[in-house]
């Protein structure tokens, strides 16, 4: 075998041993079958292929959240360009969207985050679309936020996750005291 591969499996043992993905005994077992019993030292944890890719996840998501935070607070700050910025907001809702579902590992705690960022990006967008071209035409308004609400809720219930069936629900629950308030 040669000394590349010996060194990649050296380091994913020594990785499995560090996070206790496998016993103790046994990563000492195949680190000993591995150098024939003349270990060389430790090799470094950092060159695991897992710690890498770990990383590499954390980065594209910290990216993705300013992202996010940069493009919903232009959707709202920059008034004269709302072509420019409904367009910049839809294409990086769909990035993150692609990015969660098409993604080579879904990390447990990036896609929810991702699908509520998507959400929320969403309705700055029917926001925006409204302020720009309905201001002030309440039924336009209540009409796209009961929208929101309503996929909000199919979303919750086809990716069966519970916060969006719950703020589904919960919006339209709100829309519909908002109605029947302004009829009374």
């Amino acid at each position: 075998m040669n000394d590349q591969r010996k060194k990649i499996i050296m380091t994913e043992i020594n990785y499995w041993k560090k996070n206790k993905l496998l016993p103790e005994h046994y990563c000492d077992f195949l680190i000993t079958l591995y150098t024939r019993g003349d270990q060389e030292g430790e090799i470094k944890l950092s060159d695991a292929i897992l710690v890498r890719d770990k990383k590499k996840g954390r980065l594209s998501f910290i990216v993705f959240i300013l992202l996010a935070l940069a493009v919903g607070g232009s959707l709202f700050l920059i008034k004269d360009h709302f072509v420019v910025t409904l367009s910049l907001a839809a294409i990086v809702t769909i990035g993150m969207l692609a990015r969660t579902i098409f993604g080579k590992t879904i990390q447990r705690g990036m896609a929810p985050l991702l699908y509520i960022l998507s959400a929320f990006l969403l309705l700055a967008m029917s926001l925006k679309t409204w302020s720009v071209f309905f201001e002030g035409q309440t039924t336009i308004l209540i009409g796209l936020l009961i929208l929101n609400c309503l996929l909000w809720l199919f979303a919750g219930r086809l990716l069966k996750l519970l916060y969006f069936t719950l703020s589904g629900a919960a919006g339209l629950l709100l829309i519909t005291g908002f109605i029947f308030k302004m009829m009374v």
